[in-house]
């Protein structure tokens, strides 16, 4: 096997050294070929940080997988390396790693991986004393968290944890000061950024609940959306409130995020909205948009509504009523009175 693993990397080596593309992989390739005017520049960004890896001093050796170490700030902790089976460990068996390790040298015989972890994973199940790299000079701390993050995002989906510690490492070592800045650099957008930061601010409770039912993207963000509004209804507690709405999902009785939307927009009426909302947690079947039909209110009485918040605003803080002001809400309680009348008794 490492006679074949050294054979596989001497012809590898041995393609057209003067083509500016040998040894990369076909993304990094098209990235090098645009350095040299053979294509048109894309408009995605992902490709930014391949340039500048690309122009790093790079050289190729056969390195001994000891001196290779995984790297401990690697953000992406799963894989997807399992066992024997695993469509890559078949691969590498049978005609050894086709592409290089990527490699940051930090002292003399001493290697960080930034790319192929997979490879480099299974690579050492499978017993290979040797892999072939290519070894980049040592990087600044901040673009290499930028280029670890751009090499892994476009192997495998993130999972949104890891996504959040690797944006959250990348704007801390880069120094930016604003999620606009980040996002310009990665060609992401603010709001997938913001909504990316804010989940590690949530609690280990519910970072293991999003965990433990596998809560899409879309899903999570719309939920950190939802979390700031919700509020205790009657005997359940906003952790009780977040396992029904998970099991909602898991049983497809939610079937997009939007319906977190919907859910904040009728928290925000809770006050008034607290049987409805307490008979749709209690029962597992009914939707969202069953409650939505039950709790919609008319034109006029969010007016009135919105003027209760408003008024109770005021008052706690005080303010001073205008006698015209007062006089139009003597005038707005008549009104009421004389449509809904207080019973004789109260």
């Amino acid at each position: 096997m490492i006679e074949q693993q050294k054979s596989t990397f001497d012809k590898y080596v041995l393609q057209d050294v003067r083509s500016p593309t040998f040894g990369l992989s076909s993304s990094e390739a098209n990235v090098v070929s645009l350095i040299h005017g053979s294509q048109k520049r894309p408009q995605f960004s992902i490709f930014l940080p391949l340039i500048s890896m690309a122009s790093c001093a790079a050289t190729f050796k056969e390195l001994p997988l000891d001196q290779i170490e995984q790297d401990p700030d690697q953000p992406r902790k799963d894989f997807g390396v399992q066992g024997a089976d695993d469509r890559l460990m078949v691969s590498l068996k049978e005609i050894g790693i086709q592409q290089p390790l990527g490699v940051v040298q930090t002292e003399n015989d001493r290697y960080i991986l930034i790319d192929g972890h997979r490879r480099h994973i299974a690579a050492r199940e499978l017993g290979m004393k040797t892999a072939p790299c290519r070894v980049y000079s040592k990087l600044q701390k901040g673009e290499l968290e930028r280029i670890r993050f751009e090499i892994q995002n476009n192997r495998r989906e993130w999972k949104p944890l890891e996504r959040s510690e690797a944006l959250s490492r990348i704007k801390e070592q880069k120094g930016f000061k604003t999620n606009k800045e980040l996002a310009t650099c990665l060609g992401l957008s603010t709001t997938l950024i913001h909504f990316s930061l804010e989940l590690r601010k949530q609690t280990m409770e519910y970072l293991g609940l999003m965990e433990k039912y596998d809560l899409p993207d879309t899903y999570r963000i719309e939920f950190i959306r939802l979390k700031k509004h919700m509020r205790r209804i009657k005997d359940l507690e906003i952790s009780d409130i977040t396992i029904i709405l998970f099991e909602k999902v898991k049983s497809g009785v939610i079937s997009k995020a939007k319906a977190f939307r919907q859910l904040r927009k009728i928290f925000l009426r809770a006050h008034l909205n607290e049987n409805e909302i307490y008979d749709f947690l209690k029962d597992p079947d009914m939707t969202v948009d069953d409650l939505e039909a039950r709790t919609v209110q008319s034109g006029p009485s969010l007016l009135v509504e919105k003027l209760m918040l408003e008024l109770g605003k005021m008052f706690q803080e005080g303010s001073d009523v205008s006698e015209k002001d007062a006089s139009t809400y003597e005038q707005l309680r008549d009104f009421l009175l004389s449509k809904f009348p207080l019973p004789k008794n109260a």
